[in-house]
């Protein structure tokens, strides 16, 4: 989460599937953003640890405060437990309805092209997307995974054996940890 980035909201888990990394991390961390500002904030009662410092490293710092305010003036609204955060709880529904939205686009030419082409996942969301597809289809989503890690293991590898500041490759770190555990903040 970054602060004062502007935050495009899509419409459809399909307009991010050309993108750099996993479709549902994109789509979920910019759904995350959102709810942490503005109207959205306001409907906020409940946080774990993560998303209460989202709200104070997202929101400008009127909005921040009016949340923590309402937050300050109650009790029990911080909660250790993720599925008890209301970001959390929003996020993980908004989850569900992408995974569901991708495997009813799954007969969609575009779709069937990209999952043989370009398809990047993270491992939580792979295996969330693998439990829901027909059986041909687990498969596909192993070798994604495979070719993904394989090329990580070498971009890895490449990094430690050579790993002077001004050299590229520092974000092959990100994308570790990514394809590990999904974006930050998305998973308990």
């Amino acid at each position: 989460m970054r602060a004062h980035r502007q935050i495009v909201l899509h419409q459809s888990i399909v307009e991010l599937l050309h993108e750099p990394g996993c479709p549902f991390c994109r789509f979920l961390k910019d759904f995350q953003a959102l709810h942490l500002q503005g109207d959205s904030a306001k409907d906020i009662h409940r946080l774990c640890n993560f998303h209460a410092w989202g709200v104070a490293a997202v929101q400008d710092a009127q909005s921040a405060a009016e949340v923590f305010l309402t937050l300050v003036n109650q009790d029990g609204c911080v909660t250790d437990s993720r599925p008890d955060c209301d970001v959390c709880h929003k996020v993980s529904e908004e989850e569900d309805r992408r995974i569901r939205e991708l495997i009813t686009l799954l007969g969609r030419p575009d779709v069937v092209r990209w999952l043989r082409m370009e398809a990047v996942f993270c491992i939580p969301h792979a295996m969330k997307l693998r439990q829901k597809v027909p059986l041909t289809l687990t498969a596909r989503i192993d070798m994604i995974i495979r070719n993904q890690r394989e090329q990580l293991k070498d971009e890895l590898i490449h990094l430690r054996n050579d790993p002077s500041p001004d050299r590229t490759g520092w974000g092959a770190l990100g994308r570790a940890a990514e394809f590990l555990v999904a974006q930050r903040g998305l998973r308990a």
